[in-house]
């Protein structure tokens, strides 16, 4: 009889304990706790709030700007459009028409072009960006005719640079010390690798070379600055 007894408590307190241990089973399954839940959030919050990566030029150099971490930009990245930006601060968009970022602008994964500038001094840095805006151009008929005929004088900058070391120096040394150029000179950027005509008109057969026009389209004089840029055209430009 005493056996019969002890042996029903102990298949009472397995059931039970059975009971209680697949309630908790279940439990843990349906109802993610507080620390996950907080965690999913905070991952969320995270992904929705990072600017994500941008191509930026500072100081001249092209950078990975990574939510405000930088760090120097080692090859050519194509967006999540199609447009394509080199470390020397092309950008080719997908319908073929180019530009090129002058300090500060900045290129982002959805293609977006960013035109803030960095904060300026004094008015007279002001006019220096401004200028490099307005004075060195990328090249289209229009805009070689259109500085031609401003008056000032116009040299034709054939420049390879993807991948011209001497072309991407003398592009940054135009960039950082743009104030140095003569108020009236116009700037205008060939692609080396694509303007066959203009080469051939002009006879050009190195990159990094570089033409002084006059208003008819005339050459003036012609030099390759060897990437000293700013120094090489006050070296070589003729007076208007």
């Amino acid at each position: 009889m005493n056996k019969i007894i002890l042996w029903g408590i102990v298949v009472v307190v397995l059931l039970a304990g059975g009971f209680y241990f697949l309630k908790g089973q279940s439990a843990t399954k349906t109802m993610p706790s507080a620390e996950k839940t907080t965690m999913k959030t905070e991952e969320k919050m995270g992904s929705n709030s990072a600017m994500g990566m941008g191509y930026i030029l500072k100081g001249g150099k092209m950078m990975i700007d990574d939510n405000g971490k930088f760090s120097p930009m080692t090859q050519d990245v194509t967006l999540k459009d199609g447009t394509v930006v080199t470390t020397a601060g092309i950008v080719t968009k997908k319908d073929g028409s180019t530009f090129i970022l002058t300090e500060g602008q900045s290129m982002w994964p959805d293609g977006t072009f960013m035109k803030t500038e960095p904060m300026m001094k004094d008015e007279g840095m002001k006019s220096s960006a401004s200028d490099l805006s307005m004075r060195y151009v990328t090249y289209t008929p229009d805009v070689l005719a259109k500085a031609e005929q401003n008056g000032g004088r116009t040299v034709i900058f054939f420049a390879a640079l993807a991948w011209c070391p001497y072309c991407q120096a003398a592009d940054k040394d135009f960039k950082a010390n743009f104030s140095k150029v003569p108020s009236d000179v116009t700037i205008v950027i060939a692609n080396y690798d694509t303007e066959t005509a203009l080469k051939q008109k002009y006879n050009i057969t190195h990159q990094d070379g570089f033409v002084q026009v006059d208003k008819d389209g005339n050459p003036v004089t012609q030099w390759t600055s060897g990437g000293q840029g700013v120094q090489a055209l006050l070296d070589n430009i003729k007076s208007s």
